[in-house]
């Protein structure tokens, strides 16, 4: 039995787009072949059909690959073609089963496979960086501050041989984030732990900043929302009971039952700063949405930009190792 993997519907659309502009190029021997080029080209098609000459422009649009018609393309029309050209594959889903088979790497198969991959990366990487940009409001000049709990129990307790430290769970759930920020080249980073975080965070100033805070309870500058009550009734946190509160329904941690919940927020400020929000009831609940923004971002930004509100805050819950979202609520202007 042939083993399949998984390759997202683009690719595979992409791949099928290049496996028919392939062709035409070899039948019209050039690498963007014009509308009247491929006419001609259809016209000594031993099948020829008058009505086929309507694909010819799109065909010769396909075919500049340094643009995306490719990517937009619709698997409609590439059937369309593919039946126009008389080519072995003429369906997009014959061809999903073709290319979702684990061929050597030398199958014809996987070289359109490459060749889709790479012609998506001009557009792809691109679209990333200025998505993820304005999903965190990011400025250069300014740039994004991550905030870290820091736990002081070395000055709690001299006999402690350590004096700051931070949680596991929060600091795998920052490097996740860096590494995401260093993919789309944000350059001016920088993690703050501590007592001048709140203080640097009330400046009054106009400046455009983004403020990223790692973890719920014991973080600073949440904290300092929560005395200032910026949130309103919308959202809240008990930490002595272990509950978040969030539009007055109570949720709370169950290790029993492995139940936590995790909140992600970007909250606008009325003094042009962004809160990015990034915490659990407890770290595995942190943890848990780390990983989630970290490989679903563009979800999370589809959420957050489609809304006219200016914050939104997703709440998710984390059953058994899975996470789902479970509650969008957005918030006017503060």
């Amino acid at each position: 039995m042939k083993k399949t993997v998984k390759i997202c519907y683009d690719t595979v659309k992409v791949s099928f787009g290049m496996y028919i502009i392939d062709e035409v190029r070899k039948r019209t021997n050039k690498e963007y072949p014009t509308e009247t080029d491929i006419k001609k080209m259809l016209q000594k098609n031993t099948k020829y059909n008058p009505d086929t000459l309507c694909v010819a422009k799109q065909i010769s649009r396909y075919c500049k690959t340094n643009h995306n018609f490719l990517l937009k393309g619709k698997e409609e029309t590439f059937n369309i073609i593919s039946a126009a050209l008389n080519l072995p594959v003429q369906h997009f889903n014959q061809f999903h089963e073709r290319i979702n088979q684990l061929y050597k790497r030398s199958s014809n198969y996987y070289t359109y496979l490459e060749k889709a991959e790479n012609y998506m990366l001009q557009f792809k990487d691109a679209n990333d960086e200025v998505y993820f940009k304005k999903f965190l409001n990011y400025k250069e000049e300014t740039g994004i501050k991550t905030i870290l709990i820091n736990y002081p129990f070395g000055e709690l307790d001299t006999n402690l041989p350590a004096t700051h430290f931070g949680a596991y769970t929060d600091i795998k759930t920052e490097v996740l984030f860096k590494q995401l920020c260093t993919r789309m080249n944000i350059t001016n980073y920088k993690i703050l732990t501590d007592s001048s975080v709140v203080e640097q965070f009330e400046k009054q100033n106009k400046k455009p900043e983004t403020w990223v805070n790692i973890g719920l309870f014991g973080n600073r500058l949440t904290a300092s929302l929560l005395k200032k009550n910026i949130l309103g009734n919308y959202f809240s946190w008990l930490p002595q009971q272990n509950k978040i509160v969030l539009m007055g329904k109570e949720y709370a941690a169950n290790r029993e039952k492995k139940i936590d919940y995790g909140i992600f927020a970007r909250l606008q400020l009325a003094n042009r700063k962004t809160i990015i929000l990034i915490g659990g009831i407890e770290g595995y609940g942190t943890e848990k949405t780390g990983e989630y923004v970290w490989r679903n971002w563009r979800k999370i930004y589809d959420i957050v930009t489609t809304s006219e509100a200016a914050s939104v805050i997703i709440l998710f819950k984390i059953f058994n190792g899975k996470i789902h979202q479970q509650k969008v609520i957005t918030l006017s202007e503060e």
